[in-house]
């Protein structure tokens, strides 16, 4: 097996079907039994597992640095875009049609955990400050070799992570938006209030067809209903059988409607969530408004605690900003 197979095999550990057990647990004894044979790793002594740990580390690195783009454009594709950059490149994201919409901001944080701030911009590029983010999980190289864990589980953690921390950023400049977004491009309600809605819908619908995204709370709540005189509320049935099969409305007065995913943090209480979810956002198909920049080459490094257990720390530069021209509508 060469090196680039292996990587390969590594991969495929993130394309498994997480329903079909008997190919995701094929798929990491394979991978195992790969790392072993491929570093001769012949009776997983610790000195032999200590000679070939950068080896095996760096793989590792390389996989999730490749996998790591992928997930999470899928995660956030209807509104941002990701790019890749070298470690010594500037973070830059190119800037179309400037000539057509002047009126250009910015919104990107100043500093690590700094409040978003906005600007105008008078260039047609975009640069981004980026900082370190990191994930952490406790497992060693000796337990993935046994099989005591799968080095499935840990990449997945480590991805997992990262993207749930750049989802929240992405989502949380988002909203940092409502503060410089033109008047007649927000509103706020009580529930979901359509003569406040409404009239957002008609100004994004300028700048391109429309599409409505929010959390559960929030779409949960919009429908089609019609009041006609003193008759009860009409509900199409199309609409009553999206409720009963996903629990909102897949269009809203034509304009499709799209369910952002939200993650419980206090796992005691199942009170807290990761986001607030009093937001909806309505954009133009196909505007990515949010950048995301993932810069230079994830690192991984262990802790050893006194007690023998590893703390694996992987790190990466991301930057998270914000490209508007008058064209987000936000409801809360």
């Amino acid at each position: 097996m060469t090196n680039n197979e292996l990587k390969v095999l590594l991969q495929s550990n993130f394309k498994l079907n997480p329903t079909n057990f008997a190919e995701v647990e094929d798929t990491k004894e394979a991978t195992r039994k790969a790392l072993i044979e491929f570093y001769q790793l012949k009776d997983l002594t610790p000195r032999e597992i200590k000679a070939n740990k950068p080896y095996i580390m760096a793989l590792i690195e390389e996989v999730i640095d490749e996998i790591l783009p992928e997930q999470l454009q899928e995660k956030v594709s209807e509104f941002a875009e990701v790019k890749s950059y070298a470690r010594d490149a500037e973070v830059v994201f190119h800037i179309k049609g400037i000539g057509k919409r002047r009126a250009f901001l910015t919104i990107k944080k100043g500093q690590r955990g700094g409040m978003y701030q906005a600007a105008r911009l008078d260039d047609r590029s975009m640069s981004l400050p980026v900082w370190t983010e990191t994930v952490g999980v406790y497992i060693t190289l000796e337990e993935i070799l046994l099989g005591k864990y799968s080095l499935q589980e840990l990449m997945n953690n480590i991805v997992d992570g990262f993207i749930e921390k750049m989802y929240q950023l992405v989502v949380e400049a988002l909203q940092a938006a409502q503060a410089s977004v033109p008047a007649a491009n927000k509103a706020t309600g009580a529930g979901f209030v359509k003569a406040s809605v409404d009239p957002i819908i008609r100004v994004i619908a300028a700048y391109g067809k429309p599409v409505i995204m929010g959390f559960h709370d929030v779409v949960s709540k919009i429908d089609n209903s019609q009041f006609i005189g003193s008759s009860n509320p009409n509900t199409p049935e199309s609409d009553l059988d999206e409720l009963k099969e996903t629990g909102f409305i897949g269009k809203y007065k034509g304009v499709p409607v799209v369910k952002m995913p939200n993650y419980i943090i206090d796992e005691v209480t199942n009170a807290t969530w990761l986001l607030d979810e009093s937001f909806l956002f309505i954009l133009p198909t196909g505007t990515k408004p949010v950048k995301v920049a993932l810069k230079g080459d994830l690192t991984i490094i262990d802790n050893r605690h006194p007690s023998g257990s590893e703390e694996w720390n992987a790190h990466k530069m991301i930057g998270v900003g914000i490209l508007l021209y008058n064209n987000i509508g936000i409801y809360e």
